[in-house]
């Protein structure tokens, strides 16, 4: 790995690569790497300025307190000076031409910035005082770019000075935008907060450290700077407090503290060199000289600042790539979503066919259970964090929903789709509510022993009797029975299907807008698709009828040989059963269960002498083998003839190319047509995408430069050792490197 200097060319193209994503608009939507300097009015902040670049700034801080100013370092032979402005997005595009052309001169070798902030304020359309109607603060960005042979390689962002009430031409809602502002710069994840703090006031007073510590709480990306050390008095219970504020031991900080001592009103006028001088000088005295020299002075400052915004950078270099490549992603799904611009009938009949296509291929999807489509399906490995993708990505895997809900229905039909549920004579009877009934009422079960339905059903073939011999029965007494018997079966069927129509409503619905267009997949849904399904629905219900006409109007009807060996069944375990019994009391305790069953397959069953009781046994036996046979096949038909042909089959099929050519012009322009908030999302979105797309090419131009560690970064000011190592070792290209695997 090579040695950077922070002074090198390596470094400064860093840098450069940095502002020009910022000036591309990057900060937008990635936060960027930046150090951004906020402090309370009467701080010292334009004095902390002027002394790192060399510039002069205004001695009022009104004057600064309109917008923020970006100030771009660079180290070269020549001295030069460079003033733009950067418009806010918010601005028209007649004021952003009008704001991009603004230059102003500035001498080189006698920068007094006063000016030029008071022409950028005219630029910008700021008014003074409380005249009416005016603006006292812009979101634009007064940007200067300073090089010179004595210039560090470093960029700030100084925001307006915050104070606590409204005064003279500042009113209480100016306090308030302006400290909305400085949060809008200092919340951002990747920059790096410079608190000024003035040693002339109570720390615990400044809004700024609250600011701070409100956004940054545990201190990871602030660093403080305390100013005018020399309005202490010596001694003084304050000055030991900010001693112990400088050595980070009461406010701690992870980058640390900084102490400037900066011109005052009487050294106002001295040099440049006169006002270095006079700082070291301090610095030298008790009890300042007893802190660390690299937390001292402007000359350990400005290296200092330059190394902790390199290890920013670095550190940030990577998830900001990623970041961008993900935004990418977003507006291209975006855009497809939208479409190409549809302002000519043929253009709009062209956007409806293509949703018609994707469309189709994604109910296909969900219907076969393919589900490789994981913008739309989810992933439920990685989504389970995630309860709300979670459940999003389950209901559009249809073939699935399908399945357990299908399972789910026989085995309702199973446990709750008997209207009498035959018991031994050992249960009690009772009638079990079920809260899953239908939308007509609960569902009931009743129960009843075996006994008493034999006497209910005995008293039906007595009044239903033809010309049947003694002790056999009407062959309609089983249709009357298992009607009865088969009751439920449409309440539970209904629940069923009206479950899956739901999940396949929620599943068109979610693919439609997936791929259309908001107002197009509204419209497209509420005119065309609902319809649609309403159709399948009245299929599906129509289907259900006829199948429940078969077992409510007609008669039982099977070929099925497992009727006759479940009649043999029923009849075998129920004598086998009395005669275990019966063995059981005669045997008493001389004889183990095992012998109890072994006699009773010897003996013969005691005989029923009531012929209509034997009758109405044998037609509870056939019916209950009947509803077996009748129970399976039931929930065959209704998961194949209803589900399936019905409703699943046919959803890849419910908006077909065909449709669109038989739609008339002015119902095509209704569906498909741009409202102007779509041109405007368009609009943004092609606007975003081109702005990532030139800072991605940016950010991948470092992926071809020589490995930077910052570690490895050395001080062309002769920074002490002890400060480089704190900076992290993060290697560039190993950061680009894993992002490009992850991507």
């Amino acid at each position: 790995m090579v040695t950077i200097n922070i002074q090198s060319q390596e470094y400064r193209d860093l840098l450069d690569i940095i502002d020009r994503l910022r000036s591309q608009g990057l900060d937008r939507y990635v936060p960027l790497p930046e150090i951004i300097v906020c402090g309370d009015q009467s701080s010292g902040k334009s004095s902390v300025l002027e002394a790192i670049s060399g510039l002069s700034f205004p001695s009022k801080d009104s004057l600064c307190t309109r917008f923020a100013t970006e100030l771009i370092l660079r180290r070269q032979p020549q001295a030069s000076i460079a003033i733009t402005i950067l418009p806010h997005h918010s601005r028209t595009d007649v004021e952003k031409a009008r704001l991009s052309s603004f230059r102003a001169n500035l001498d080189a070798a006698n920068p007094d910035i006063g000016p030029v902030i008071e022409a950028a304020k005219v630029a910008m359309g700021l008014v003074d005082g409380n005249v009416a109607g005016g603006r006292r603060f812009s979101n634009d960005v007064l940007r200067i770019e300073m090089s010179g042979p004595t210039q560090q390689h470093l960029t700030l962002v100084d925001l307006p000075g915050l104070f606590h009430s409204g005064g003279t031409g500042q009113s209480v809602t100016d306090a308030s935008v302006v400290r909305q502002l400085v949060k809008e710069y200092i919340k951002r994840r990747n920059s790096i907060i410079l608190v000024v703090v003035s040693a002339a006031y109570e720390f615990v007073n400044q809004l700024a450290t609250r600011l701070a510590r409100d956004v940054d709480p545990h201190g990871k990306r602030t660093m403080g700077l305390i100013t005018k050390p020399d309005k202490l008095d010596e001694g003084s219970d304050r000055e030991q407090a900010y001693i112990k504020l400088a050595s980070n031991e009461d406010v701690v900080l992870q980058l640390g503290w900084h102490v400037l001592r900066n011109r005052c009103h009487e050294t106002r006028n001295v040099t440049r060199e006169e006002r270095d001088a006079n700082e070291v000088a301090f610095f030298s005295k008790h009890p300042w000289v007893d802190l660390a020299s690299d937390n001292l002075g402007v000359e350990s400052l400005r290296p200092r600042l330059s190394t902790v915004l390199m290890n920013q950078i670095l550190s940030q270099l990577g998830p900001i790539l990623k970041d961008v490549k993900a935004q990418l992603e977003g507006c291209e799904q975006g855009l497809a979503r939208l479409g190409v611009s549809r302002a000519t009938d043929l253009e709009q009949r062209q956007y409806l066919s293509r949703i018609s296509n994707r469309l189709s291929e994604l109910l296909t999807a969900a219907v076969q259970g393919n589900y490789m489509e994981a913008s739309f399906f989810g992933n439920v490995v990685d989504d389970t964090d995630s309860n709300t993708a979670f459940a999003e990505g389950c209901q559009r895997r249809l073939r699935a929903v399908v399945q357990n809900r299908l399972t789910l229905f026989a085995d309702e039909l199973h446990t709750r789709g008997k209207t009498r549920r035959i018991v031994g004579e050992d249960e009690d009877a009772e009638v079990i509510q079920n809260s899953k009934g239908g939308a007509k009422g609960d569902i009931k079960s009743v129960r009843i022993s075996r006994s008493d339905y034999v006497d209910e059903v005995k008293k039906i073939i007595l009044s239903s009797r033809g010309r049947e011999l003694p002790g056999t029965f009407n062959p309609l007494v089983v249709t009357d029975l298992f009607r009865q018997q088969c009751k439920n079966w449409g309440s539970i069927a209904r629940e069923c299907i009206e479950s899956i129509l739901q999940s396949s409503f929620v599943l068109v619905t979610a693919a439609l807008k997936h791929i259309a267009a908001d107002n197009t997949a509204t419209m497209v849904a509420r005119s065309l698709l609902n319809p649609a399904m309403a159709v399948l629905r009245k299929d599906m219900m129509a289907q259900l009828d006829n199948i429940m006409r078969m077992h409510h109007e007609g008669h039982p009807i099977t070929y099925n040989h497992y009727l006759t060996d479940t009649v043999q069944k029923l009849r075998n375990e129920r004598q086998k059963k009395r005669v275990i019994d019966v063995a059981k009391k005669y045997a008493g305790e001389l004889y183990r269960n095992e012998t109890a069953e072994r006699l009773a397959n010897l003996l013969v069953a005691q005989e029923e002498t009531d012929m209509a009781r034997i009758a109405a046994s044998d037609a509870i036996d056939y019916m209950e083998a009947y509803y077996k046979v009748a129970l399976k096949t039931f929930i065959d038909n209704v998961s194949v003839l209803v589900v399936e042909q019905c409703l699943v089959s046919k959803l890849p099929s419910l908006f077909t190319p065909d449709t669109i050519y038989t739609i008339p012009d002015e119902e095509i322009a209704r569906l498909a047509g741009e409202e102007e908030h779509t041109v405007a999302e368009r609009a943004r979105l092609v606007e975003k995408r081109r702005c990532l797309q030139v800072c991605e090419a940016e950010l991948r131009l470092l992926d071809r430069r020589p490995a930077l560690n910052a570690s490895q970064f050395e001080s062309g000011d002769g920074l002490q050792d002890n400060l480089l190592q704190k900076t992290k070792e993060i290697s560039l290209a190993t950061a680009l490197t894993q992002v490009a695997i992850d991507m």
